[in-house]
């Protein structure tokens, strides 16, 4: 299976930048997943992509740094922790009603999806915008 990430930076003045895998994306290496991330810890969680008006809906995995909110000056990723929101949204029936707190990322962090022809039109749409 084909991977497609996209790293979003912390920096809302840097680009989102986008990365196709053969098999699972490496953890380890000069173009890993700690190294996009910039961390050496990690934590993958669920995320989604939605736009409502496009009629676009992209489950994934979040990539990002287990520790950037203990830092003592954590930089909040407002693009990530939106793709977070999107998806404890469509669930929050089944969380409890702090489920918002749970959204916050800080940090660099990686979205992944499969690279399915469908996720690579949604993604492309991402980056154009």
């Amino acid at each position: 299976m084909d991977y497609l990430t996209l790293r979003i930076p912390a920096d809302m003045k840097q680009k989102i930048s986008s990365t196709t895998w053969t098999g699972e994306p490496p953890w380890q290496g000069s173009n890993g997943m700690y190294e996009q991330c910039g961390c050496e810890m990690i934590q993958v969680v669920p995320a989604a992509y939605e736009d409502i008006r496009r009629k676009h809906h992209l489950k994934g995995e979040l990539f990002c740094d287990e520790e950037a909110l203990c830092k003592a000056a954590p930089v909040h990723n407002w693009r990530a922790s939106q793709l977070r929101f999107w998806y404890m949204k469509a669930i929050k029936d089944q969380l409890t009603d702090d489920w918002r707190a749970w959204c916050d990322i800080a940090g660099d962090a990686v979205f992944c999806v499969e690279a399915t022809d469908k996720n690579l039109k949604i993604m492309e749409d991402i980056l154009d915008s």
